[in-house]
């Protein structure tokens, strides 16, 4: 009988503790602060490697740009790939334009040669 509580009692504890893990609110990567910015495209290439899955913000020169709905896609200096909700931003932006954008860096893609980015916002 002792036994059975014991299960029970620990049965319980991890079902409340399963229960505040799942509830827990997701990370906001549009309001959490950059942990490095790059003047250049240049330099962030040179240690990309470094900031995977991190919130940086790189300043670049628009060489594409797609606007569709939902997602707006921004290519900075030819190899940079950032993705936005076109709902989230109403800056106003074209090719030749020099942006500053915060993003979190999701990795390298050898396939198409590109660094791809979301969770992206305009710095001012």
């Amino acid at each position: 009988m002792k036994k059975i509580k014991k299960i029970i009692f620990s049965a319980l504890i991890i079902g409340i503790l399963f229960f505040f893990y799942i509830s827990m609110p997701s990370t906001n990567y549009l309001l959490t602060t950059s942990e490095k910015s790059f003047s250049s495209t240049s330099q962030f290439e040179v240690i990309q490697s470094e900031y995977i899955g991190k919130v940086i913000d790189i300043k670049g020169v628009i060489t594409d740009l797609t606007l569709g709905s939902p997602y707006i896609s921004v290519v900075l200096d030819s190899n940079l790939y950032f993705s936005f909700e076109s709902k989230k931003t109403q800056d106003e932006f074209s090719i030749s334009d020099t942006l500053t954008i915060k993003g979190r860096f999701e990795g390298y893609d050898d396939l198409f040669y590109q660094y791809t980015f979301t969770d992206c916002s305009i710095l001012k």
